[in-house]
């Protein structure tokens, strides 16, 4: 549990470096736009790492309807997620906070 939670605090760091550095190159405020890039990526990764959601379920439509084979349908949504995914999530709440403290 200790290594879980010492990467995904690495990975937050890392990500909010990558954001910084990015917002210095594009000139764009990175008080303003932290938020909705850690939010933007959290989202991305949960999508990307699960399987049962909408994405593979059109995909598993598509190959069954080619091969003219139906697959049963599993409703379940697994999620496969890891210590980025939990870096994302960590430093999206960490610039919520921070975007609160800064706006009130």
């Amino acid at each position: 549990m200790k290594k879980v939670i010492s990467w995904s605090i690495l990975s937050s760091i890392i990500i909010g470096l990558v954001v910084w550095v990015t917002s210095i190159i594009f000139t764009f405020s990175y008080s303003e736009w932290s938020f909705f890039i850690g939010l933007a990526l959290s989202v991305v990764l949960f999508f990307f790492n699960s399987s049962g959601g909408a994405l593979s379920k059109g995909a598993t439509l598509e190959a069954s309807e080619s091969g003219w084979k139906i697959q049963k349908e599993n409703n379940e949504l697994k999620v496969n997620v890891g210590v980025v995914f939990y870096g994302s999530v960590l430093y999206t709440i960490i610039s919520l906070i921070i975007k609160i403290i800064l706006y009130f």
